[in-house]
């Protein structure tokens, strides 16, 4: 089923009996499709506010204490009215998230006037037809968490008869070019920094669990207390995508900075020296993962509206 206006996402809901059973007592569960795939669902807001959801930012199943505008604006797909006015709002899962199941939603239930492509190269777009013709808009992933402020990593458009206007503001998002001047600039302290490492490394032990779980806490808990807004959920998972540019540029350029053995220690680690010393990794490969670090860590990357 696809709703190509606010009124059919609005007649669907007020057509579709509640889920029963107990596991849906005191919920309000209408499916979009087939009853058994009760994630797929319309959720109601108030009058002017229904979300198409797909089983992640569901505020009837788990996350409990997550800020609820925050699931909301994290919604697969919301519709609304504002000042008379009809609106739809197209958002990808955050970064780090595999997002097969969304893009498989929103192929099927975004307007027949809308398409969303996913390209080969990891590339998320939504294809919509406006006044100007068929235009192709970007949607990238978004680095949006429920500490942080809405990044505004999302696309909403505006009904104008049986075409749509953007009306969100355009996303930054990373880019793969380097900056080269300030690569140049800082070239001297990440090769110091690489030469330290490869000496010290194998003697801080990162292959035993307990090690790596020590540095990875000594790490975050300083990061965090550092920057409140950080997630430590975040910086586990990537520290080279979230580390503030600013504080990883400290910890290079100084050479008794509290933390920067301990850094060592963590981006040894994620860059695989460990598999060099024993064999599984080359030096190039490992250099190479250095690099692409680096340039993240200390935001050597350009970046660009979409």
């Amino acid at each position: 089923m696809r709703f190509n206006t606010f009124d059919q996402v609005a007649q669907w809901y007020n057509n579709t009996k509640p889920l029963g059973g107990t596991d849906n007592k005191g919920l309000d569960i209408r499916p979009i499709g087939a009853r058994r795939y009760k994630h797929s669902r319309i959720k109601k807001y108030d009058e002017n506010t229904y979300a198409l959801l797909d089983g992640y930012f569901d505020p009837d199943f788990g996350r409990t204490l997550t800020p609820i505008e925050y699931i909301k604006g994290m919604s697969a797909v919301l519709w609304s009215r504002r000042g008379g006015e009809e609106y739809i709002r197209i958002r990808n899962l955050p970064v780090g998230w595999v997002n097969f199941a969304r893009a498989d939603f929103h192929q099927r239930y975004l307007p027949n006037t809308m398409q969303y492509l996913q390209h080969k190269s990891g590339k998320h777009e939504v294809r919509v037809v406006t006044p100007q013709g068929v235009v192709d808009y970007a949607l990238p992933k978004t680095p949006h968490d429920e500490n942080t402020p809405d990044d505004g990593a999302f696309l909403e458009f505006k009904r104008d008869g049986d075409k749509w206007i953007r009306v969100s503001a355009l996303i930054v998002v990373p880019s793969t070019r380097i900056d080269k001047g300030l690569k140049k600039q800082l070239k001297p302290t990440i090769e110091e920094f690489y030469a330290q490492m490869q000496v010290l490394a194998p003697m801080l032990d990162m292959r035993d669990y307990r090690n790596r779980n020590q540095y990875y806490h000594t790490l975050t808990d300083y990061l965090t207390e550092a920057d409140e807004a950080l997630s430590v959920w975040r910086l586990r998972r990537a520290i080279s995508k979230h580390i503030p540019n600013k504080i990883a540029r400290e910890i290079l350029s100084e050479p008794e900075h509290e933390v920067r053995m301990t850094f060592m220690a963590v981006v040894a680690y994620e860059i695989g020296l460990y598999d060099v010393v024993d064999g599984n990794k080359t030096i190039t490969h490992m250099r190479e993962a250095y690099n692409r670090f680096m340039n993240t860590a200390l935001g050597l990357t350009t970046t660009q509206e979409v």
